[in-house]
């Protein structure tokens, strides 16, 4: 061979070394760039779309997907796939090359896909698309536990090589720490929100109990946040709807049993009585004896009575489903309830002494002390309402006349009704 073939020959050489070079140095700025793009994103809904795009990009391909494993459901699930409609795609997690790679934890390319066995057509037939070829690599993390797979579908330029399955590999490491740190930021999130929602319960449930003799939780003034100058103000005329709960036969139930056991019998009630509470707009004010005075006052009469009424029979329903999730040894937990409507004076009582001051916000009067009446007659959970209340809400309730009933030291006998149920909400 002369030397001018020789030469040319190793310029051949350099320049195919060169192309690789280049080529490679190219893959690796766009690994870089795709791996910056997926561990920058935090939020999992938009991590699903984020890692399709850019698995796609990289690999040049028409679609791609992330499974992840649903241990506890022994499934892969995904959240979307790039073309369709954004839902959650299910499928068994030994389905199809999916689940050959997931257990198998191990790349696979299948450049006929409807020729190999293990792939399972299922998604293509919900989706409409149609898979050419694949490759399929699992997703592990730090731990090296497998948390899924990431497919990338239809290689646009050619079948698919061992050099992809490098790539995509790369592209899967990047995949398993975005993953992880999502669900990190998910669970703290998550955890966040609960233990707000669990400070609040127990700052409620302290005034509660702060303003009982006998572990029962009493009153969550919200005025002090929504109006402080409201609290200095003398008590006024105002159309109010008041519910008493007291929970029946208290005192017994105290003397036979150990206070923790009372005190967690307390606390699980009322804690579910508060959220009926909260949800209908009653503001949780005083105690009567060994319940909760619940105020409504916001709206029309006829809309608090409407909404006090709402809130005894959800609270009914739900110490019927406390009871039958729990036992105790005192048996069932009874509650009597009652509600009555009109014109009270509200506002601030003030109680002052030489060891300090004591406010509270409350409704009093002769209508305030009937719903107390009321309530005392009920048993069993039955919501007894008294004529006004039943006014208001007659048209959109079922009920039973109780008769005239005569209370202690109220002078006119009282027109009591029973609330059976809700017919109309509105």
């Amino acid at each position: 061979m002369s030397l001018l073939s020789q030469y040319a020959e190793r310029s051949v050489g350099r320049r195919e070394r060169d192309r690789l070079v280049r080529s490679q140095n190219h893959r690796f700025r766009q690994l870089f760039t795709v791996g910056q793009f997926i561990t920058s994103e935090i939020h999992m809904d938009a991590l699903f779309e984020v890692i399709m795009d850019q698995t796609n990009k990289i690999m040049d391909t028409e679609r791609s997907t992330v499974f992840l494993l649903d241990e506890k459901n022994d499934a892969l699930w995904s959240l979307a796939a790039t073309g369709m409609v954004k839902n959650q795609i299910r499928i068994k997690a030994n389905a199809g090359v999916a689940g050959w790679v997931l257990r198998n934890r191990a790349p696979l390319i299948s450049n006929q896909a409807y020729d190999d066995a293990r792939f399972c057509p299922d998604v293509d037939r919900a989706s409409g698309f149609r898979t050419r070829n694949l490759l399929c690599v699992p997703v592990i993390n730090r731990q090296g536990r497998c948390m899924g797979v990431l497919q990338a579908l239809n290689k646009i330029s050619a079948d698919f090589t061992d050099d992809d399955v490098e790539l995509l590999d790369s592209v899967s490491n990047y995949v398993a720490n975005a993953i992880e740190n999502s669900k990190l930021y998910e669970d703290v999130k998550k955890y966040s929100e609960e233990l707000r929602a669990n400070l609040l319960r127990i700052e409620i449930l302290e005034e509660v109990r702060a303003h009982l003799t006998k572990f029962v939780p009493s009153s969550v003034a919200e005025l002090a946040e929504q109006d402080p100058h409201q609290l200095t103000k003398d008590k006024i005329p105002t159309d109010v709807t008041v519910l008493f709960i007291d929970i029946e036969d208290f005192a017994s139930i105290t003397q036979r049993l150990d206070q923790k056991l009372v005190n967690d019998i307390v606390e699980r009630h009322f804690s579910k009585y508060l959220d009926c509470i909260k949800r209908h707009g009653g503001e949780v004010n005083e105690t009567s004896g060994d319940g909760l005075m619940v105020m409504f006052k916001e709206d029309s009469l006829e809309s608090q009575a409407m909404e006090a009424v709402a809130a005894g029979l959800e609270i009914a329903a739900e110490n019927e489903r406390l009871s039958e999730s729990r036992s105790h040894p005192e048996g069932d937990v009874y509650l009597h309830l009652g509600v009555n409507s009109g014109k009270a004076w509200v506002g601030s009582t003030k109680m002052k002494s030489m060891t300090g001051e004591r406010w509270t916000y409350t409704a009093s009067g002769l209508m305030t002390v009937l719903a107390a009446r009321i309530g005392a007659l009920s048993s069993r959970c039955r919501l007894y309402v008294g004529e006004d209340t039943y006014r208001c809400i007659q048209h959109r309730c079922t009920a039973e006349f109780l008769g005239l009933q005569t209370f202690k030291n109220v002078s006119e006998p009282v027109p009591v009704y029973r609330i059976k149920g809700i017919t109309r909400r509105s």
